[in-house]
C-alpha cells in the first residue's frame, strides 16, 4: 500500500454499524429496583400505621376496661338496693298513731316508729355505702387520650352513675326529713303517754296523780312543740300540738284551784277544758297525712326518674 493509499484510508469515516453504541440496560434497572423500593416503603408505612391505630384501639379499651367494670359494680349494687330504698321512702312514723280514737295506743306507736327507725338506719347505709362507692369510680370515667376510642361508652356510663348519684341525693333528703320526724315524734309520744296517765288519774279522782304527770308531761309537749319544723312535721299539726298545750294549761289551772279550794277558778278551769275538747274535736288529723304524702311523692318520682336512667333504661 503506498503513502497515499494509507492517508486516504485513515481519512474515510467508518461505517454507522462500526459506531453505533449499544443499549444501556443497566440504567434502567436501577430505576425499576428504586420505583419498587418505593412502593414497599409506602405499604409498610401504611401497614405501621394500621398497626399504630389498632393498638391504639385496643390499649384504649384495656386502659379504660377497669374503670367501666367498677362503674358497672357499683351501679349494679346502688340498683340493686332500689326496691328497698322505695319502701322506705313510703314509711310514715304518724301511721302508728290514731289521735282520734279515745284510747290511742302509745305503746304499738313507739313499736312501729322503733321499726321505722331500724329501717331508715339501713335506708341510711345502703345510701352512704353507694354513693362512696359511685364517687370513687366517677372521676376515673372522665377517660384521657389513651381511652378515646371508648369515649362513647365512658359518657354513658359517666350519665349513669351521676344520674344513680343524683337518685341517691334525693334518698338523703327523704332520709333527712324521716331523721327530723322521728326527732319530734318522740317526745310527742311521751307526751301522749303523760295525757293517758292524767286521764286514768283523773277518773280515779287521783289528784295527786295528775298532779304528778303535769311537769314531765308539759316538757314533751314543749320539746314536740319546738321539734315541730316544717317541712318534716307538716305545718297543719302545729296549731293542734299547740290546742293540746293548751289543755295542759287549762289542767294545771285545775289542779291548782283544787288545792285551793278555789271553786269559782276550777269553775273556770273545767269549762275552758270542755272548750278544748270541743276544738280537738274539730281538727282535721288527716290532714297531716295529706301534707306528708305531698311532700314525699315529689322525692319518689325524681328518685325513680333517675334510678331507671342509672339503670340503664
Amino acid at each position: 500500500m503506498t503513502e497515499a493509499e494509507g492517508s486516504l484510508a485513515a481519512s474515510t469515516p467508518p461505517s454507522e454499524s462500526a459506531i453505533a453504541p449499544q443499549p444501556a440496560q443497566a440504567p434502567v434497572a436501577d430505576g425499576g429496583r428504586r420505583r419498587s423500593g418505593r412502593r414497599w416503603l409506602i405499604i409498610g408505612g401504611i401497614a405501621l400505621v394500621f398497626l399504630l391505630l389498632i393498638g391504639y384501639v385496643l390499649g384504649g379499651a384495656a386502659a379504660a376496661s377497669g374503670p367501666i367494670a367498677r362503674a358497672d359494680s357499683a351501679l349494679h349494687t346502688a340498683v340493686s338496693h332500689n326496691n328497698v330504698m322505695v319502701d322506705s321512702f313510703s314509711n310514715d312514723p304518724f301511721k302508728g298513731i290514731d289521735l282520734t280514737s279515745d284510747n290511742p295506743d302509745i305503746p304499738a306507736a313507739k313499736t312501729a316508729v322503733a321499726t321505722d327507725k331500724q329501717k331508715v338506719a339501713k335506708w341510711q347505709a345502703m345510701v352512704s355505702s353507694d354513693r362512696a362507692a359511685l364517687q370513687n369510680v366517677r372521676p376515673d370515667l372522665s377517660g384521657s387520650l389513651f381511652t378515646l376510642p371508648e369515649r362513647g361508652t365512658l359518657d354513658r356510663h359517666h350519665q349513669r352513675v351521676d344520674a344513680a348519684l343524683s337518685a341517691l341525693n334525693t334518698a338523703q333528703k327523704a332520709i333527712d326529713l324521716h331523721t327530723q320526724e322521728f326527732a319530734f315524734i318522740d317526745p310527742f309520744l311521751d307526751a301522749m303517754a303523760g295525757f293517758e296517765a292524767i286521764g286514768k288519774a283523773g277518773t280515779a279522782n287521783d289528784i295527786a296523780g295528775v298532779k304528778a304527770q303535769l311537769p314531765g308531761t308539759g316538757a314533751n309537749m314543749q320539746k314536740a312543740i319546738d321539734l315541730a319544723k316544717p317541712p318534716a312535721v307538716p305545718a297543719e299539726l302545729v296549731p293542734a300540738l299547740k290546742s293540746i298545750q293548751q289543755v295542759l294549761n287549762d289542767l294545771r289551772a285545775l289542779v291548782a284551784a283544787v288545792d285551793a279550794n278555789d271553786a269559782a277558778a276550777a269553775q273556770k278551769a273545767d269549762t275552758a277544758l270542755e272548750a278544748d275538747a270541743a276544738g280537738l274535736s274539730k281538727i282535721d288529723w288527716t290532714a297531716g297525712d295529706s301534707a306528708s304524702k305531698a311532700l314525699f311523692q315529689p322525692l319518689i318520682d325524681a328518685y325513680n326518674r333517675d334510678m331507671k336512667i342509672a339503670a340503664g333504661g
